[in-house]
């Protein structure tokens, strides 16, 4: 237990510290440097192929604290989710939650040492070299995610359980159910969301073979073409569409398993705090589906970025923040618990 939170709290420490220096680092640094600067990097050959104004050289502090912060909040969700679901004793249990817990301490270590590298070579305006450090990253990042279900089945196959105590009661029950009309409005967003953004990869395939083989698949400021590779980076805005929908799926299932939400109100208020919280990720997944297929849909026909379109986009989901935050207060000051 004492060892398990001395590497927990090491990992935060290093992974947030080691940005944070690099970002303190950037600023010192941000003077001296030019107007115009490389602020992107080639994941063919680890070279700078996009250059841009120097605030841009924010770029990787907004990612690598952002997916810092995603990790972070999964770990809680794993910490106080109250069924895992699994027919395992109390005691594999515990370590299945410690395990993913340093799993995604393990994530966050990786993604803060690929950013602050990538800050040190904006500063210094270098390549990430001939490609070795990417593939390199690639290859732990690959194995990392493939030792996850080799090391949970380990865990639930070593304490599995033999019996269980069918009679003991499910305080679960005494919670309202949702409603229907939430249900089907939370079906219906997901299916639109990833039924779009599949359609456009679809599409994308459809259309593979008749692309040349250097495309554009990356857009500057002003929504042209700042970046061209080999077409297969085409698949670029589906790995990181999926990638954000599946991220917010698991804040969803989170959000709806963790026991104790930290806000004294009703079990009805708490259904509705959950349920705000569900939508809310709901809008997201359809806002970035939507921005991502736009995205897929000027690769696929090699024209310029809609920003108008992402514009407003981008105002929508800047708005849920406010919103959200009006939303819960206003639920948890309806259904206070007295």
């Amino acid at each position: 237990m004492k060892a398990y939170k001395i590497i927990h709290i090491t990992a935060n420490i290093i992974a947030f510290g080691t940005l944070g220096a690099f970002l303190v680092y950037f600023l010192l640094s941000y003077g001296g440097l030019p107007e115009r600067i490389g602020v992107h990097f080639s994941a063919v050959d680890g070279q700078l192929d996009v250059y841009s104004y120097k605030v841009f050289g924010f770029y990787p502090f907004v990612m690598g604290f952002g997916l810092l912060c995603v990790f972070s909040v999964l770990t809680l969700a794993v910490n106080r989710i109250k069924k895992l679901g699994l027919k395992v004793t109390e005691e594999g249990e515990i370590i299945f939650r410690r395990a993913a817990a340093l799993l995604l301490d393990l994530m966050k270590l990786i993604w803060a040492g690929f950013f602050s590298y990538w800050t040190y070579c904006i500063v210094h305006q270098t390549g990430m070299g001939d490609g070795t450090f990417l593939d390199a990253f690639r290859v732990f990042f690959i194995i990392v995610l493939l030792a996850v279900p080799v090391l949970f089945s380990r865990i639930q196959t070593g304490y599995r359980l033999e019996t269980e105590d069918s009679s003991a009661p499910d305080s679960d029950t005494e919670a309202p159910e949702s409603p229907k009309r939430f249900v089907i409005g939370h079906i219906a967003a997901n299916a639109i969301a990833f039924g779009v953004l599949g359609l456009f990869l679809i599409r994308f395939l459809l259309a593979y073979g008749g692309l040349p083989e250097r495309i554009g698949v990356h857009f500057g400021s002003d929504g042209e073409f700042d970046v061209y590779s080999y077409k297969v980076f085409g698949f670029y805005p589906f790995a990181a569409g999926f990638g954000l929908l599946l991220i917010f799926s698991l804040l969803s299932l989170a959000s709806n398993k963790i026991k104790n939400i930290g806000v004294r109100v009703t079990k009805t208020g708490e259904m509705k705090i959950r349920m705000v919280i569900i939508e809310v990720l709901d809008c997201m997944k359809m806002i970035w589906a939507c921005f991502f297929s736009i995205w897929a849909f000027c690769v696929i026909n090699q024209i310029g970025l809609y920003m108008t379109v992402v514009s407003v986009l981008l105002i929508a989901f800047l708005a849920l923040f406010p919103i959200t935050a009006i939303a819960l207060v206003i639920t948890a000051k309806k259904y206070k618990k007295d």
